[in-house]
C-alpha cells in the first residue's frame, strides 16, 4: 500500500506518521490534486532566460530514477528512491555563459539555500521531483517535499545542510560575492566571527537570516538570545531543536561540532544590537 502526500486538497489530511510496514510516496505538490489541470509551477531564473515549469516540463529535461544513501543517512531512512533531473542540465539551459557562480533556492516554507555551481558539478547534484520513502515506520517531516536537492549514490559530497534543501519553489542564478556581501562586512573586523561565518553560511543561514541575508523559517537569532555573556541559552536551544532525535529531522548537530558552534556564537555576538 502507498500513501500520497502533497500540499493541496483532500490528500493534505493524510497522516505523516506512517504505520509499520506502510510505504509513503512524496510527489511534487499538486500532482495528485490537480497538476493535470495546470497545477503548481516552479520558477527557474537565469541571466537571460526565465521560465515557470510544471512537473512534467521539468522532468522532460531528463529525469531518471535514482538512489541516495547520503539522503537516507542524514534522515535515518533506508532504500529511498527518487526521480530526479541532473542540476547540470539546468545550468546549461539557464546560465550557459557562467554569469552566476551559485544558485539561490527559495522554498515554500521561507527556507533559503545557496549552492555553488562548482559544487553542483563536482558532486553531480540533482533536483528530485518525486520522493519515495520506503522505510518501515518512517516519520515524514513537513518540510520534506520536492523539489529536493539530491546527492546521488557514488558522490563524495561532504555532510552539509545545504545539500538537503527541500520544498523549493524557485531557483535563481546569482553571484556569491553579491549575496554574501553584508555578512562579509560584518565579520571583517572580528577573527572569531569570521571563523564562525563559514559554518553559519553552510548550515544556519537557510533558516536564520542575518543582516538581511538568508531565510526566515527559524527567525533571527541575535534578537532572540543574549550573546553578551556565555550564550548558554543559545547553546541549550540549539541542542533541543537540532539534535538527532528532533521530530522534524532537522539534525544540524550532525554537521556542527562544539568548536564550530562557539564560532557561530561569536558571529551572532558581533551581529547583536
Amino acid at each position: 500500500m502507498k500513501q500520497i502526500f502533497c500540499r493541496f486538497g483532500a490528500w493534505a489530511a493524510r497522516p505523516r506518521n506512517l504505520l509499520l510496514g506502510v510505504f509513503a510516496v512524496l510527489v511534487l505538490p499538486g500532482l495528485a490534486a490537480g497538476a493535470e489541470k495546470g497545477g503548481e509551477t516552479f520558477l527557474i531564473a537565469g541571466p537571460t532566460r526565465e521560465d515557470r515549469l510544471t512537473l512534467h516540463q521539468l522532468e522532460a529535461l531528463g529525469a531518471r530514477e535514482i538512489a541516495s544513501a547520503y539522503f537516507d543517512r542524514a534522515l535515518g531512512y533506508s532504500g529511498s528512491r527518487f526521480r530526479a533531473v541532473e542540476f547540470a542540465r539546468l545550468i546549461e539551459r539557464y546560465d550557459p555563459g557562467g554569469v552566476g557562480d551559485a544558485v539561490l533556492l527559495d522554498c515554500f516554507d521561507d527556507y533559503q539555500g545557496l549552492i555553488a555551481v562548482e559544487d553542483i558539478r563536482r558532486y553531480r547534484l540533482g533536483i528530485a521531483t518525486r520522493i519515495e520513502i520506503l522505510s518501515q515506520g518512517a516519520v515524514i517531516p513537513g518540510w520534506l517535499n520536492p523539489l529536493l536537492i539530491l546527492v546521488p549514490d557514488g558522490s563524495a559530497a561532504p555532510p552539509m545542510e545545504r545539500f538537503l534543501t527541500a520544498n523549493i519553489r524557485a531557483i535563481r542564478f546569482v553571484k556569491k560575492a553579491d549575496y554574501y556581501a553584508p555578512l562579509e562586512k560584518l565579520a571583517a573586523g572580528a577573527p572569531a566571527a569570521r571563523e564562525g561565518m563559514k559554518v553559519f553560511k553552510d548550515n544556519c543561514l537557510f533558516c536564520h537570516a542575518l543582516k538581511g541575508v538568508g531565510g526566515g523559517k527559524g527567525g533571527g537569532l541575535p534578537a532572540r538570545f543574549d550573546f553578551s555573556g556565555d550564550a548558554g541559552a543559545f547553546y541549550r536551544a540549539f541542542a533541543a531543536t537540532h539534535s538527532s532525535d528532533n521530530p522534524d529531522k532537522q539534525s544540524i548537530a550532525q554537521f556542527v561540532n562544539e568548536r564550530q558552534l562557539a564560532g557561530i556564537a561569536a558571529l551572532l555576538k558581533a551581529a547583536s544590537p
